[in-house]
């Protein structure tokens, strides 16, 4: 029994010192982070004092955006932070275990906002930071439900979360939950249904921090629905939509690969279902992009926006060929909507020829005339018909240019050389 009360006594003393060191570290740890991100134009973020206690630590900062080469003024926040210190965190957020954990208020010092906006949004919003006992940092963002309400607009926005863990500034996780929003005003009422997003990504190469950093890996975004009613009409509607991006790298070669997607789709008296769009991108140099990323994160900020473009061209002209050397490639392998007269379907693949492309004058006509694509698609004629086409499409069609099989109108199209073909005819605009 003796030898359990020392126990204790000797784990609730460490509880009791360990904050002191552990504060040192997280003080360090921070000051890391605050010299990378100020490695990066457009952004400056100060500390103007730091009162250390035994279990934590209130912090002031200062946060400003540089948005001269806008045209815009500097935005500055003030923030305010409660630190504590770990292994064991009791913050208003919940029970945290780690080194430390962060609270963050803020203030917008240099903008004219009212002080009950501010008040407002500092309680229903609620912003921490987790900094994990093997130096990973987990950001939370809660949203409370808000609302507002006059003699004409009502705005209802539910309640949000976020978290996303960094880890070893080289691996991201994370998600975000929205309950949506709901507008209304003058018989107008627009609608967001619940928003989902995840992702989980790799920095393959540069620096996350520094905004050079290249990601491999996937994201999702998805929402439940989106309404527009006008006078109790429905007059738009978009049901369980949902976008996936996937990057992946091999042998130095990226490629992207996006799909969207809806179940369904209704505006003007149109009712469209399983709506599919997806997007390949193939045979991206990475270390030529990389070169681009460093050039746009160097560029100065003070510069004007026509100077910054010709800065961005001559460094796309100079990793042009390396570019062009790897082949790129673009497909859309799917881009489909089902109609109530039928299916509408398309394909669609470009490159650039680098033979035809002139790299020491990189331009958007030099583009166009490197450019090589094909594409087919079909459609049902009673679709066309119905959106007063039908003379048109008869038209293509004894000329050639369309085929006509059963209900379904169809084409295939190249162009090769500033020449665009249609069903192996010359077309001329």
């Amino acid at each position: 029994m003796k030898s359990l009360s020392i126990a204790v006594v000797l784990i609730l003393a460490s509880l009791l010192i360990v904050p002191k060191f552990i504060g040192s570290m997280v003080a360090g740890e921070r000051e890391k982070v605050l010299a990378e991100l100020n490695e990066s134009d457009g952004i400056t973020l100060t500390t103007s004092q730091y009162n250390n206690g035994w279990f934590g630590a209130d912090v002031t900062s200062e946060l400003t955006i540089v948005l001269e080469q806008d045209g815009l003024a500097d935005i500055t926040l003030l923030l305010e932070e409660d630190i504590f210190f770990g292994p064991i965190m009791i913050t208003d957020q919940g029970w945290h275990f780690g080194l430390g954990y962060s609270v963050i208020k803020f203030n917008l010092s240099t903008i004219d906002v009212d002080e009950k906006i501010i008040k407002l949004i500092n309680e229903k919003i609620q912003l921490g930071a987790l900094l994990s006992f093997n130096k990973d940092v987990t950001t939370f963002i809660n949203t409370d439900e808000m609302s507002y309400q006059d003699e004409e607009t009502t705005i209802v926005s539910a309640p949000a979360s976020a978290q996303f863990t960094l880890i070893n500034n080289e691996h991201i996780i994370g998600g975000f939950s929205w309950g949506g929003l709901e507008f209304g005003e003058l018989g107008e009422r627009f609608v967001i249904g619940t928003v989902t997003m995840s992702t989980e990504q790799q920095v393959v190469s540069g620096d996350y921090l520094k905004g050079t950093a290249i990601l491999t890996g996937d994201a999702t975004f998805n929402v439940a629905n989106i309404d527009m009613y006008s006078e109790n009409s429905h007059v738009f509607s978009l049901r369980n939509a949902g976008l996936v991006t996937f990057v992946a790298l091999d042998n130095d070669l990226l490629a992207l690969t996006l799909k969207y997607h809806a179940s369904g789709i209704s505006a003007s008296g149109q009712n469209f279902e399983k709506l599919n769009l997806e997007v390949v991108i193939s045979n991206i140099d990475i270390n030529a992009i990389q070169e681009v990323n460093t050039a746009i994160a160097n560029l100065p900020s003070n510069v004007s926006d026509e100077d910054n473009s010709a800065a961005v061209l001559h460094v796309l002209s100079a990793v042009a060929e390396k570019i062009l050397a790897k082949e790129p490639n673009l497909k859309i392998t799917d881009l489909s909507v089902v109609t109530e007269e039928g299916k509408i379907d398309s394909k669609f693949n470009l490159n650039i020829n680098k033979d035809l492309f002139d790299i020491n004058n990189v331009n958007l006509m030099t583009l166009i005339m490197a450019l090589e694509a094909d594409a087919k698609g079909k459609a049902p004629m009673a679709f066309l018909t119905k959106l007063g086409m039908a003379p048109m499409v008869d038209n293509f069609i004894e000329q050639g240019y369309l085929s006509k099989q059963d209900n379904d109108i169809s084409f295939e199209a190249k162009y090769v050389e500033s020449q665009l073909t249609v069903n192996g005819k010359a077309f001329q605009l």
